[in-house]
């Protein structure tokens, strides 16, 4: 028997669901905890931000030089070796002054969550009819006006909006998980 969420959806969607309903759980699970961390102790988690930033940017740099040297002309090469160069820095930048690091970052992800929640409020009007379609909206509209509220109130939001931006949308996330994974176990169980 199957409910009408699940109706809507294409058959392989349906069987996606049925056999993936339990890391959809596990995952939604996981981002609330750690969403609810990222709350409680936003500063700690801004600054934590910064570091992961900075060592991913350390290693996309590394990777940039070498790869640097695979095109042909002086020109194009160095170029090249410029934009991997301002990689590396920008990442020993966020590792050595991370609270520092944190006003930029603030800033790249008030523009994130204005982009995102423009996206996913696109994205809800053009599921309408489909299961979770608001939910979608919601967490669109939500992060909008996060995304917003913080700029209103930048620079000086920057020691702590990090943190608290990405902890709201890890349980908007994780509570979209869980409500999809709850179709994905009807329709197992069905």
């Amino acid at each position: 028997m199957s409910t009408p969420e699940a109706q809507a959806l294409p058959p392989e969607v349906q069987q996606e669901l049925r056999e993936r309903w339990q890391a959809l759980r596990l995952a939604g699970v996981l981002a609330i905890i750690v969403g609810v961390v990222a709350i409680l102790v936003p500063a700690v988690f801004s600054v934590g931000t910064a570091i992961f930033i900075g060592i991913i940017l350390l290693f996309a740099g590394a990777w940039m030089l070498f790869d640097a040297w695979s095109v042909r002309g002086a020109g194009r090469v160095l170029v090249r070796v410029l934009w991997a160069l301002l990689t590396e820095f920008a990442g020993i930048y966020l590792l050595v002054a991370p609270l520092e690091g944190t006003v930029t970052l603030t800033f790249v992800l008030v523009v994130y969550f204005i982009a995102i929640g423009c996206v996913r409020i696109a994205e809800a009007v053009g599921l309408r009819g489909m299961p979770n379609a608001g939910m979608v909206g919601v967490n669109g509209v939500l992060s909008l006006l996060i995304g917003l509220l913080i700029l209103i109130d930048f620079p000086s939001s920057a020691d702590w909006a990090i943190g608290l931006l990405v902890g709201i949308d890890l349980l908007f996330a994780g509570w979209g998980l869980l409500t999809v994974s709850g179709l994905g176990r009807r329709l197992a169980a069905a």
